[in-house]
């Protein structure tokens, strides 16, 4: 009893010491230990980044405020207040986000328990509108004779000197009795006398005076462009004839009278179009009021095969195209199934469904020796479901760039670009097109301008210009810059069911381009594209103008096969090359 009764007393002593002491309390084993409430969280520091930011009216920047603790650690789940200190120039959301509201500065602060944190804000005027300043008409002065015409050029910059190309311009004269002014700039001589010329646009204007003389103009001198070229026998050049007076003005709507001194040799019609008759040379006359010009054109055979100087050659029988001189994208598809007699494999250009280039990747680029001319032949094989891009324009497939252009210049945006393909709608029809885009001049106003006779600092393409007759072309905005070209296309070759020509079978393509020449600073319109298509010839041209006298140090130097579908394949489609060659001329 009294061991029971004393263990009975202990415990109760045990427990009445533990509700005296209450913040005593048993520990682990029977021991016991003191414990400490955690220290309440309070706000001492709120940062806002960014820190500072600069913004054009109208424009908005989140701000993200961190508020921490007395130990540095981040409070989440804390309230945020907003403020701005100058809501007319940046206001604030409750949820931090700025907008710019007018010119000026603003501190936006963020508070959270006591605490503060800011952001300064600039508020930026936006950008001045670019508007017309002045308006510069060129010639300032000049003399016309009666009845003959000068045209003037008005040149629009806004207020920092920059030109505004494709502004609208009003032309009026301030005496219709003695000069008038078409709406295109043209000025023509009515009688003696003088008159202000005023070109206004925007509210701004520029002005020439014009002095008419009473002289009627009389025929001085008839020029012939070009004054010399070489065409093959059956191929044709269009000369051009231009009438000046004794001032050196141009004389339009003359009657010019074209005649040839061996019809043997080489024929001419009434519009100065000159055709190759035989081997052998003549001289072409054109006659305006008793006044001459002449060109003298050489007709040669057509180039036999085997005159050309191979620069390279490429057959596709193993994919190590990059130690044979290829470069930028050295990946090749072979296919071991397709492929000429001879051949152990081809190239194979794979579009799957949708895509815009094939499964080989992108432009497979090759250097050759400068060259004014290029040859390129080689066999072409397309799938039997092959419909190309489904437009009348693309698939691109080949490319010849020029020295002017670098080694990874993109195709499209060049000082030359030659292009090789066939545009595929129930049959293929073969395509040449030239594209020179860099050289669009727009500082004589809004496109297209054709800028022939007035300045060799232009292209060839459609935005300034074209100098053949019976010749595609285009000119129009390509995102930031403008984009011209133009092109021959000739009749279905690649035929759509089997026979002659079936595009599921090999055939064989040659394409020739030869630089135009270049005299006394002027280009001529003699250049050669010609296209043949299993030894038949498709296209030949012999009046094509490549290059200006601004280049006449262009020559061609580079080669791409870079297939192109820009809307992307309609279907999965292949197109297989084999034994391509890259010559000076045509060789067998």
């Amino acid at each position: 009893m009294s061991n029971r009764f004393s263990l009975a007393a202990r415990s109760m002593s045990h427990w009445a010491w533990l509700l005296v002491v209450p913040q005593l309390a048993v520990c682990s084993g029977g021991s016991t230990g003191v414990t400490t409430e955690p220290p309440v969280r309070v706000v001492t520091t709120i940062g806002v980044t960014p820190p500072n930011a600069s913004l054009e009216v109208g424009a908005t920047q989140a701000l993200v405020a961190t508020v921490k603790d007395q130990s540095g650690n981040i409070m989440a789940d804390q309230s945020v207040t907003w403020s701005s200190d100058n809501s007319p120039a940046a206001s604030v959301s409750s949820g931090g986000m700025v907008t710019a509201v007018a010119p000026g500065a603003a501190k936006i602060t963020a508070s959270s328990g006591g605490k503060t944190g800011s952001s300064d804000i600039t508020v930026l005027a936006p950008p001045a509108t670019p508007v017309v300043t002045s308006v510069t008409v060129s010639p300032a002065s000049t003399s016309v004779a009666k009845g003959a015409t000068v045209t003037l050029v008005a040149t629009v910059k806004d207020q920092q000197g920059s030109v505004m190309a494709g502004q609208t311009i009003t032309w009026s004269t301030s005496d219709a009795s003695v000069a008038t002014i078409s709406s295109s700039g043209v000025v023509t001589g009515v009688t003696a006398g003088l008159a202000t010329i005023t070109a206004t646009s925007s509210g701004k204007s520029g002005t020439s005076s014009i002095t008419v003389t009473a002289v009627s103009p009389v025929v001085t001198t008839v020029t012939v462009s070009p004054p010399s070229t070489s065409i093959d026998v059956g191929a044709t050049v269009s000369l051009t004839a231009t009438v000046k007076d004794a001032q050196g003005n141009v004389m339009n709507g003359q009657t010019v009278t074209w005649t040839t001194s061996n019809g043997a040799y080489a024929t001419v019609n009434s519009n100065g179009v000159v055709t190759g008759v035989s081997a052998g040379q003549a001289t072409i006359t054109a006659t305006a009021s008793g006044k001459t010009g002449t060109s003298t054109i050489t007709v040669s055979a057509p180039t036999p095969p085997g005159n050309g100087t191979l620069l390279f050659s490429e057959d596709f029988e193993n994919a190590s195209i990059g130690s044979r001189g290829w470069y930028d994208n050295t990946s090749v598809l072979l296919s071991t199934t397709e492929h000429v007699a001879g051949s152990v494999s081809s190239a194979q250009y794979r579009f799957t469904a949708g895509a815009n280039t094939p499964t080989s990747g992108d432009a497979q680029r090759h250097k050759f020796t400068p060259s004014n001319s290029v040859y390129v032949s080689y066999y072409v094989k397309y799938s039997t479901n092959y419909v190309g891009s489904n437009q009348d324009y693309h698939p691109h497939e080949f490319y010849i760039l020029s020295t002017m252009d670098g080694d990874y210049d993109g195709p499209s945006h060049n000082y030359l670009t030659l292009y090789i393909e066939q545009n595929y709608q129930n049959g293929g029809r073969p395509r040449l097109a030239i594209q020179d885009n860099r050289s669009i001049n727009t500082s004589y106003g809004s496109l297209p301008r054709n800028l022939i006779g007035i300045t060799e600092d232009r292209s060839v393409g459609g935005c300034n210009g074209v100098a053949e007759s019976n010749m595609d072309s285009e000119c129009f905005t390509l995102v930031a810059d403008w984009y011209n070209d133009k092109q021959i296309t000739g009749p279905v070759t690649f035929k759509p069911t089997a026979g002659p020509g079936y595009k599921n079978d090999w055939n064989f393509v040659e394409a020739y381009f030869q630089l135009n020449t270049i005299a006394n600073g002027i280009g001529q319109a003699d250049g050669v594209m010609q296209y043949w298509f299993n030894g038949t010839l498709i296209i030949d041209r012999h009046d094509i103008m490549f290059r200006t006298g601004a280049h006449p140090n262009l020559q061609l130097s580079q080669f791409l096969i870079a297939p192109y579908i820009g809307d992307g394949s309609p279907v999965d489609q292949s197109m297989w090359v084999d034994n391509l060659r890259v010559a000076t001329g045509r060789i067998p």
